[in-house]
């Protein structure tokens, strides 16, 4: 590799960091699983014990591995004792044991950290725009505190991202609940903002990763179509490709019910210019 430019050589000391993040967090858990105290889990990382838990706490550890996972394109290791998991259950239980470990709270850290990962932005730059601790951003980031709506926006502002796309995520995370009967247009726009929001938490999965991960309750088409904001599909395909990202469909249904009703309600709507198909049968229903 001697011959290759610095920026590539960089790349894979980039790469090689990361896997050995999550060979240290991996030790970790197992440590912990056996029985080890946080203070000799401190002890053998030369850390304090108060670093210890928070570097490597469960669901911390659990969001970083399923990030990984899905940068390999490959369901998080699981342990299942002496035996393996039947083949047919793995999809879906990769699916189920990531909504059970990734709260809002989590989520909405993991979008905003793949948004500072994908800008380029260093934790001290990104302090330093939104005039806080390098150590708060740090906590923000790794979902160890909960950041305002005003924050949210600056740094969708600083990674020159939509904060529209995180409002979904922050409401949850806020336990707060979508507005209803919003006017359709908003309501589309913000319902396929909702959708793009967790796409970029879940590390922006493939669409035939999608359609794996639902148990093909959604097409690869279909998930690509309403990424790209052209459609607003059927509840069920639509709760589909929400649980698929790891998010929960309650959480958007209000969104999705906003757009039928507005439908429901107009002898003669019309589409919103760039989208083409929203069947609204199973809201008559």
């Amino acid at each position: 590799m001697r011959q290759e430019e610095l920026g590539s050589l960089l790349e894979r000391a980039e790469v090689i960091r990361r896997e050995l993040e999550i060979y240290t967090a991996a030790a970790v858990q197992d440590a912990r699983h056996r029985g080890e105290k946080w203070e000799n889990v401190a002890r053998a990382a030369h850390v304090a014990p108060e670093t210890a838990r928070a570097r490597w706490g469960p669901e911390r550890v659990a969001r970083m591995m399923d990030l990984h996972a899905n940068d390999k394109l490959a369901a998080p290791a699981r342990w299942h004792g002496a035996r393996l998991a039947p083949a047919g259950a793995v999809v879906q239980e990769e699916v189920v044991d990531r909504v059970a470990g990734e709260g809002p709270m989590n989520q909405l850290a993991s979008a905003l950290t793949r948004l500072q990962g994908a800008s380029g932005k260093t934790i001290r730059e990104v302090a330093e725009f939104a005039m806080l601790s390098p150590s708060f951003i740090s906590r923000v980031l790794s979902g160890d505190r909960l950041p305002t709506w005003d924050l949210v926006c600056a740094l969708c502002e600083f990674f020159d991202s939509d904060p529209a796309e995180l409002r979904v995520l922050f409401e949850a995370a806020h336990g707060l609940s979508a507005q209803q009967r919003l006017p359709v247009t908003m309501a589309i726009e913000q319902l396929h903002a909702a959708v793009r929001g967790l796409h970029l938490a879940a590390n922006s999965p493939s669409a035939e990763r999608i359609e794996a991960l639902s148990g093909k309750t959604v097409s690869a088409w279909a998930a690509r179509r309403v990424l790209a904001g052209i459609d607003v599909p059927e509840w069920e395909v639509l709760a589909g490709l929400i649980f698929a990202l790891g998010g929960r469909p309650a959480e958007v249904k209000p969104l999705w019910e906003a757009v039928h009703y507005g439908f429901l309600m107009c002898d003669d709507p019309g589409l919103p210019d760039g989208v083409t198909h929203i069947p609204y049968a199973e809201a008559e229903e």
